[in-house]
């Protein structure tokens, strides 16, 4: 684990350092920079720029919704990322970032625990034949979600698709969670775009005295990381928790 963790740091690194020497030529390298840094309302300030610049470039305004639309999340602004999400889904249609977004637009639906609609999205994706490099993500969406909803075959065919056509990957061994899944309540207090910048904030979290029941990780390639505290069977002790998080000032959402 400290190994992964230590290469996503190396590329992360390289990627913030290429985005700030391509800022000169590329009209996206700064909104990139800020988005790399966590500076999200910076990153969403410099896309807005963009768009207003490039309003004939499918390629730009998909890239640029994209990363506005992954700021917003970021900031768990779910509803105003959902519209960039959803805008490049229905204008720009096989641009690089469109099965980025496809898949974007049901994770924030399922962050905002709207599982009927996340369904909606994904079945959707599903049907268009995405690329392989999606399916585990996406099998493992739809076997969750189905799981959710009572959903049990459903769940389970998902589930084997999943294990059977990528048997090695992240998510085949995180599905294993999926297995006696039972309702509980859990607090999210941070999301990230890599494990480097999740891994400082959770050994902050721990200085506090704080334990980490899981981290999560969305949005395809460009893993946005969902940070968690606590597993409990009843929303009053979620709620205690959340009070005490919050005094701390830490964002937090409930989810079960």
């Amino acid at each position: 684990m400290k190994k992964i963790l230590e290469s996503f740091l190396v590329v992360s690194l390289f990627v913030c350092c290429m985005a700030q020497a391509e800022a000169q030529t590329d009209p996206m390298a700064q909104a990139k920079a800020f988005y790399i840094q966590q500076h999200y309302w910076q990153a969403i300030q410099e896309c807005g720029e963009v768009i207003n610049k490039n309003s004939g470039n499918s390629d730009i305004l998909s890239e640029a919704n994209y990363f506005t639309g992954a700021s917003y999340a970021n900031l768990f602004d779910f509803l105003t990322a959902k519209k960039n999400f959803a805008t490049i889904v229905e204008k720009y249609k096989g641009t690089k970032y469109y099965e980025d977004a496809y898949m974007g637009l049901g994770d924030v639906e399922l962050f905002g625990e709207n599982l009927y609609e996340a369904l909606k999205v994904y079945t959707g994706f599903y049907i268009t034949n995405p690329s392989k490099k999606r399916l585990a993500t996406l099998y493992f969406r739809l076997s969750e979600v189905n799981l959710k909803l009572g959903n049990k075959t459903e769940y389970k065919k998902y589930l084997q698709k999943l294990q059977s056509e990528f048997p090695l990957s992240f998510e085949a061994r995180d599905s294993m969670r999926l297995s006696g899944h039972d309702v509980y309540y859990t607090c999210q207090v941070g999301a990230f775009t890599n494990y480097d910048n999740a891994e400082k904030f959770i050994a902050g979290l721990k200085i506090k005295g704080y334990e980490v029941y899981s981290v999560l990780c969305m949005l395809s390639d460009k893993k946005l990381c969902r940070v968690r505290i606590g597993k409990f069977k009843t929303l009053a002790e979620a709620e205690s928790l959340k009070q005490k998080l919050e005094k701390d000032g830490y964002l937090v959402k409930i989810f079960p």
